[in-house]
């Protein structure tokens, strides 16, 4: 599932249990939807792992049940998850409960398990597409060095940087 249907990709690759994909989705995604989303230049797709915790687990499982119930909804309860992050119950069936409330959706349909998607989807990403932390970010294929780079994005939009093109980085910042 993607937001926009532009020519080019950028998937965000996420743990909701993460306080750094928390930071990427309330500061990049922002201006990434200013940039490109909003005038068509790209396709978003946010792809939560289940890599920290069984709160990773449970809201991997409420993600991927939110995908098939409301797909229009979908990215804003991404989003309304992930802005959560501090309250205590994140990542309960308590908290679901009340997520489920917001979007006037079934709670047990949102928690039905999940467990063997969760762990193939981990598994998939890591191993085949060589994540190896979150957040991790791929702009047409090629996985960013630095997933908060609006920069390094353009960059691979524009095709100035391309598949096994060695990139030179700047540890001075």
């Amino acid at each position: 599932m993607s937001l926009g249907d532009g020519q080019n990709e950028i998937v965000f690759v996420f743990d909701y249990s993460c306080p750094w994909c928390k930071k990427w989705m309330e500061d990049v995604l922002p201006q990434i939807e200013s940039r490109w989303l909003d005038n068509g230049e790209i396709a978003f797709k946010g792809q939560p792992l289940v890599l920290l915790n069984e709160r990773s687990q449970l809201l991997a499982t409420v993600d991927a049940n939110a995908e098939q119930l409301i797909p229009e909804q979908y990215y804003e309860l991404q989003r309304h998850i992930a802005s959560d992050a501090e309250i205590d119950d994140y990542g309960t069936e308590a908290y679901v409960r009340r997520l489920a409330e917001t979007f006037d959706v079934n709670a047990e349909v949102l928690l039905v398990p999940r467990v063997d998607e969760g762990i193939q989807n981990a598994r998939l990403y890591t191993r085949d597409l060589g994540v190896d932390y979150v957040p991790t970010v791929y702009v047409n294929k090629i996985k960013l060095l630095d997933a908060f780079s609006l920069e390094e994005m353009e960059q691979v939009i524009k095709g100035e940087i391309q598949v096994g093109d060695q990139v030179e980085v700047d540890m001075a910042q």
